[in-house]
């Protein structure tokens, strides 16, 4: 079973301090991986895509900087293991953890509208008044709230705080009215039918 947070710690700690520029190469690297045709996994697959990238890197003196090293390792590593579906989900798990030890919670508003610079102050003053959000483990230092505009919300927002999401949208909503409208009705409403004939049964 793929353990993100296990293989994101192992990433930043053999990293050190490459590990934003690691990140910043395995961003690069996955999407040119995946592109390559055939199946990305096992030791042969994995050779030949490390072979590629070096092939590729030598070229272009894109292999100098040691961030890039350790991401190559790590890609190959995934191929490898079996592993190499899970990129994204490793991605984003060695997103959080830099964040983590660097104090910045990453806050992300999608609402159906645009959204005023007061409501993305007051989400910043609520968040900041804890020492924890979310799922973080050290203090919050620094606080980034991004927008993203999401007409299928039809109106309300949704707020991802770092791994976490807090729904609060009318389409949500509404669904929830929806799923509350087809429960059961009461036990004395629900013993009424209707007949063949047209007629009820009280």
């Amino acid at each position: 079973m793929f353990n993100g947070e296990r293989w994101a710690a192992g990433f930043i700690g053999s990293c050190g301090v490459y590990a934003e520029a690691g990140l910043e190469a395995l961003k690069a690297l996955v999407p040119v991986a995946a592109a390559i045709p055939g199946t990305l996994r096992g030791t042969a697959a994995a050779r030949k895509l490390e072979g590629m990238i070096r092939k590729a890197g030598k070229e272009s003196s894109g292999l100098s900087d040691p961030g890039v090293e350790y991401a190559v390792r790590l890609l190959s590593l995934l191929v490898k293991k079996g592993h190499f579906t899970h990129a994204p989900v490793l991605i984003k798990a060695i997103e959080l953890l830099l964040d983590q030890q660097q104090g910045i919670l990453r806050v992300t508003v999608e609402s159906a509208f645009p959204v005023e610079a007061s409501f993305q102050n007051d989400v910043k003053t609520a968040l900041a008044g804890s020492s924890r959000a979310g799922a973080y483990n050290t203090a919050v230092k620094h606080i980034e709230v991004m927008v993203q505009l999401a007409p299928e919300l039809l109106g309300g927002y949704r707020l991802r705080i770092g791994s976490e999401l807090v729904d609060v949208s009318l389409r949500t909503q509404l669904q929830r009215l929806a799923r509350d409208l087809q429960v059961a009705p009461p036990e004395g409403i629900a013993s009424r039918r209707t007949r063949a004939d047209g007629g009820f049964s009280w």
